[in-house]
């Protein structure tokens, strides 16, 4: 029955009607459609998934994960913001190609809950680094890269499966996962991921993840360098890494030992205001450490400009007040540059903390929170391929401003754009709420330059 339309406004006489069109928000997740389609995405997904689904009103896997990505990339940070997609869900059923995308977020929810072993989630994890590094990385363009390597902290507020007291220096006391993470400094791209128990010593694992994240790269790429946190900070993965003859730079942990060469240094090089750097060469006396290695310190003076500078104070000299002047920062390294060089060199690793910032903030890599372990991983996984998707994206359709800006920022210049599917004849036809020409050619310059850069869709793999 047509609903009569009410006055609701008195002084320009405007009145207030309903539709039953469908109508969206997110007009601008037409870019994304055509880009999983000419990556294939929609197949690769089927086949990542380490269980069946055998209902006959099952709507696949890819229907689910699209909710959950789609949700993702409007900004969601738990399963309730599904509600974002609001209820028109044919338009993302048409955009997307899939008969039907779950109205609960029980069918997403319980989907990532069937990950329920060590076994499928590692399962998991190989489709989803194989399919990343197949069609997503564009590693034949990248001439080189760092591979970096991080460790983070990830606040858990409920009794997730995992979640225990540890290190957590912005949430003393809070349960955390302690999740290890890779990356190509340069490009951006995520290249492995674990996630750990919060209570998980730092060095935990991390030889190990260093080397599948190495096995997986493969020849697919010049590594031009190391660059680590100090989680990653042990001889069997610096001697690793020599054996792989690659210079590497590594955050050392301030013991008492390292401390005490540093309270020795006298000769120090300044290299900018408040700012200097020494080296020296040392071996630790554990039986391990077979030889001396060359150490980098920073030092950073305390001021009033400058009060809170990068570094640590050494805490086993806390009582000397020209030693409690200045913040310390020590790095194990190969390189033969200069102390300033080798320095700068660590700096990149800036970009590295962007990166993890943006999947908190912009993918919600600390949301979305499940009560099995196996399942946060499974979530964060995904979260972290379209994450690489959309910096595939963000690379190849804009030019060097927008490429630096962030999710948020290209959600609302290119994603929340106004839209209503109807039809024209047989056709379907998606019509975006866009007045400004310029953001028009843009959106079609961008759709062309997709099929430029794909000219044939390819499917992803051999059947399974």
């Amino acid at each position: 029955m047509p609903f009569k339309p009410i006055q609701f406004l008195e002084t320009n006489r405007v009145k207030l009607s309903f539709t039953n069109k469908a109508i969206t928000a997110y007009g601008g997740f037409a870019l994304l459609a055509k880009l999983f389609e000419k990556l294939d995405l929609k197949t690769a997904v089927e086949r990542m998934i380490p269980f069946q689904e055998i209902s006959p009103n099952a709507m696949g896997p890819f229907a689910k994960i699209l909710r959950f990505g789609l949700t993702v990339i409007a900004g969601g940070r738990r399963f309730s913001h599904t509600m974002f997609l609001g209820d028109s869900l044919e338009i993302y059923e048409a955009e997307f190609s899939v008969k039907r995308i779950p109205k609960f977020i029980t069918a997403v929810t319980r989907f990532f809950g069937r990950i329920k072993s060590f076994q499928m989630a590692e399962r998991l994890s190989e489709k989803i680094w194989e399919y990343t590094f197949a069609r997503v990385i564009p590693f034949g363009e990248i001439q080189g890269d760092y591979l970096s390597f991080d460790s983070s902290v990830i606040t858990r507020y409920g009794e997730q499966e995992g979640a225990a007291r540890g290190y957590n220096p912005k949430k003393k006391g809070r349960p955390s996962h302690h999740p290890l993470i890779g990356f190509l400094n340069r490009t951006k791209y995520v290249v492995n991921l674990w996630n750990r128990p919060g209570n998980t010593a730092s060095s935990n694992g991390c030889l190990e993840f260093a080397k599948q994240t190495w096995e997986r790269l493969g020849l697919r790429l010049k590594i031009l360098g190391v660059l680590a946190d100090s989680a990653f900070y042990s001889v069997d993965l610096v001697e690793f890494i020599e054996a792989k003859l690659v210079p590497y730079v590594i955050a050392a942990r301030l013991t008492r030992p390292l401390q005490s060469e540093i309270a020795k240094i006298s000769d120090w090089k300044r290299v900018d205001v408040g700012i200097s750097v020494a080296e020296f060469s040392f071996e630790h006396k554990d039986k391990k450490w077979k030889k001396p290695r060359r150490y980098v310190v920073v030092r950073q003076e305390v001021t009033f400009e400058r009060p809170k500078p990068a570094g640590r104070q050494l805490s086993f000299f806390e009582k000397d007040e020209n030693l409690n002047r200045y913040r310390y920062g020590c790095y194990l390294t190969s390189h033969t540059e200069s102390p300033e060089q080798v320095w700068r060199t660590y700096r990149l690793r800036a970009g590295d903390e962007g990166i993890i910032r943006e999947n908190k903030e912009d993918f919600a890599l600390d949301g979305f929170s499940l009560d099995t372990f196996f399942a946060v991983e499974a979530a964060m996984l995904f979260r972290i391929l379209f994450y690489n998707i959309v910096n595939l994206f963000r690379s190849k359709c804009f030019g060097d401003e927008e490429k630096r800006q962030t999710l948020s920022t290209l959600r609302m210049k290119y994603l929340l754009i106004p839209a209503v599917l109807g039809r024209d004849g047989k056709d379907i036809i998606l019509r975006l709420g866009i007045r400004t020409q310029k953001v028009r050619s843009k959106i079609l310059w961008i759709i062309n330059h997709l099929d430029a850069l794909f000219p044939k869709r390819i499917a992803f793999g051999p059947a399974v």
